[in-house]
């Protein structure tokens, strides 16, 4: 009976670190308040307590090492970054640029939720998964792939551009290294132009000039 207790034990584990890896991979990745399922709305000064609860949890009940689930590396992963960003003080100046564009996507995700909330005109919740809690998360998300789709738009044309500006200075650069050439051959081959032109004019014969007639 204790086997039998232990192997259904087990199985309930699987299937939750199962069913929480297709959660977190069902999340819009840059939504990191969705991801940890943290209400940024309610509570947003205990933060730094409610990440910590959450990533602990969330972190042992999918980390590779305690499943055989093929994607959990990639929750995991995703999991990982929330904390990594939520856990950052966005009101803080940072040396670093990649600390300072987290923590600018930090409060960017929060005032969108906030202005979302505002249009919306939703009653909030503490329940994570209140119906409106659901449909705030949903209109985020829109916004945030909307974002992600301008910026991949943007760098795409960036790339472009780019490209077409090497393009260009590999144009100009063959350009001028054939001129150079052409010059080079220009001045080398001087000695033998001024060969055949002598050459040339030496055989031209010069008009002889009329004798004057003397008269008698």
């Amino acid at each position: 009976m204790a086997d039998l207790e232990n192997i259904l034990k087990n199985q309930e584990s699987d299937l939750a670190r199962d069913q929480e890896i297709a959660r977190v991979l069902e999340c819009c990745p840059r939504d990191y308040f969705a991801i940890l399922q943290i209400n940024p709305l309610v509570g947003l000064e205990d933060l730094a307590q409610k990440l910590r609860k959450a990533y602990r949890r969330k972190s042992l009940l999918i980390h590779p090492d305690k499943t055989q689930n093929e994607n959990a590396p990639r929750a995991f992963a995703l999991l990982k970054k929330a904390e990594h960003v939520l856990a950052i003080d966005e009101t803080q100046d940072h040396e670093n640029e990649d600390l300072q564009a987290e923590a600018l996507e930090k409060k960017s995700l929060i005032d969108i939720y906030k202005h979302v909330d505002e249009r919306l005109q939703l009653s909030l919740q503490e329940d994570f998964d209140h119906k409106d809690n659901k449909k705030l998360r949903e209109e985020v998300q829109q916004l945030l792939e909307s974002h992600s789709k301008n910026q991949e738009i943007e760098r795409s044309f960036a790339q472009r551009q780019d490209l077409q500006r090497q393009e260009a200075i590999k144009t100009a650069a063959k350009e001028r290294e054939l001129k150079k050439s052409w010059e080079q051959r220009w001045e080398q081959d001087r000695g033998d132009r001024v060969k055949l032109w002598r050459a040339f004019t030496s055989k031209v014969e010069k008009p002889k000039k009329k004798k004057k007639k003397v008269l008698a």
